[in-house]
């Protein structure tokens, strides 16, 4: 009996131990429960729901004293003032940064106006920092925060894009311990927040912390010259790596106007042109148009003719045998079987002979050549020797 009392006991105890385990547990995190600051914090924090209600904000920086420093209205002419009026003021930017804030303290602000009035295309993000400074809220919690930031913009204007900057590198431990300790919560930080990125649809995640690094990995003075806070060089390193990017966020809907724009590129319209074979057929044109007769076939070469006619030229004026005849009735096969020209000049009576073939080959033979064509009257030669035939041809 004792036994099973004792039994009781221990589970009544255990039980009591895990509820209290599990309340611990279930503690609230600081970094995500909204919270407000001093007096002075709130008339700051009216200043920008003041802004915001006049409106015409396309472009909203959010964070802590780091964001402080870029200038504008509301704020102080520090290191990053001239450069937030020149390149971040015409995109209707407005900064709503403020030393010292937490994560809780920035989630306190935006339901508490900073969003009323505004629909921001793009907010600029960075904070966190001063939420890792010693045991005050561990990576996972000052995630959260960041997070429940993200959250709340997304309820007051579901169409802003958030721009969330990874925590910048610090080194203001007060001993080598206490500086590795905080870096390594801030890795951590940033590698928990960068799975908030959702490609771009409403949170792009860029880190930047590298550029204000030299190449042995420390922060060098003239950028930060308390290993926290920027000088003016550090802000123009900032915005030279966030401008374009921001840019292309604000463009929006007209960013994915130009993907159409390059599909319909001059380059594929060009192709159908220079492409086709059938301009090249045009230069076939030119063959049917010497293709007249089978003489001028020659012609076609177009510096040919000239040099060939002189040639048939040349041909009729030193014949004086009968032998360039042959040449000149190259389709006719009577001249050649009877073997004529030869023997014509050895034996002169042989002249009736030539009344059959001789005729028709003289009068073709000169007409392609030269002028001294002989007529029909050669007919007469019947009657004359073959030697006084041919002088009467050469003295025509």
């Amino acid at each position: 009996m004792k036994t099973l009392k004792f039994a009781l006991l221990c589970a009544i105890f255990s039980s009591l131990v895990s509820v209290a385990s599990a309340q611990e547990s279930k503690k609230e995190n600081s970094a995500t429960k909204p919270s407000p600051r001093d007096k002075g914090w709130e008339k700051r924090h009216e200043t920008f729901v003041g802004i915001a209600k006049r409106g015409n904000v396309d472009l909203l920086f959010l964070g802590d004293s780091i964001t402080d420093a870029w200038g504008g209205e509301g704020h102080g002419t520090n290191g990053g003032h001239k450069i937030f009026t020149s390149k971040f003021v015409p995109m209707k930017a407005a900064n709503f940064g403020i030393g010292g804030d937490r994560t809780q303290h920035v989630i306190w602000r935006l339901q508490n106006g900073e969003l009323d009035g505004i629909k921001p295309k793009v907010v600029q993000l960075m904070i966190g920092t001063n939420n890792s400074n010693g045991s005050d809220n561990t990576a996972e919690e000052i995630a959260d925060g960041v997070k429940g930031i993200i959250d709340e913009i997304k309820k007051k204007s579901p169409s802003t894009k958030v721009l969330l900057l990874a925590v910048f590198p610090r080194n203001t431990g007060k001993d080598d311990g206490a500086k590795k300790i905080q870096k390594d919560k801030i890795d951590k930080v940033n590698s928990i927040i960068s799975k908030l990125d959702d490609g771009g649809k409403s949170v792009k995640f860029l880190d930047i912390g590298s550029k204000f690094k030299d190449a042995s990995g420390d922060l060098p003075k003239e950028l930060m010259p308390d290993q926290l806070h920027l000088s003016e060089k550090g802000y123009e390193i900032w915005a030279n790596a966030v401008e374009g990017v921001i840019t292309s966020m604000l463009k929006g809907d007209s960013a994915k106007a130009v993907e159409p724009t390059k599909k319909v590129e001059p380059a594929t319209a060009a192709k159908p042109t220079s492409g086709t074979p059938e301009p090249t057929k045009t230069v076939k044109k030119v063959e049917p148009a010497p293709a007249g007769t089978p003489e001028p076939a020659k012609p076609v070469k177009k510096g040919e003719p000239e040099p060939t006619k002189t040639v048939k030229k040349v041909e009729p004026a030193p014949a004086g045998t009968p032998e360039p005849a042959k040449p000149v009735k190259k389709g006719e096969p009577e001249p050649t079987k009877k073997g004529e020209p030869a023997p014509a000049p050895k034996n002169p009576e042989p002249v009736k002979e030539t009344k059959k073939g001789e005729p028709a080959p003289a009068v073709k033979a000169p007409a392609k050549s030269s002028k001294t064509v002989v007529k029909e009257e050669v007919v007469e030669v019947k009657k004359t020797p073959i030697r006084d035939f041919f002088r009467k041809l050469l003295n025509r």
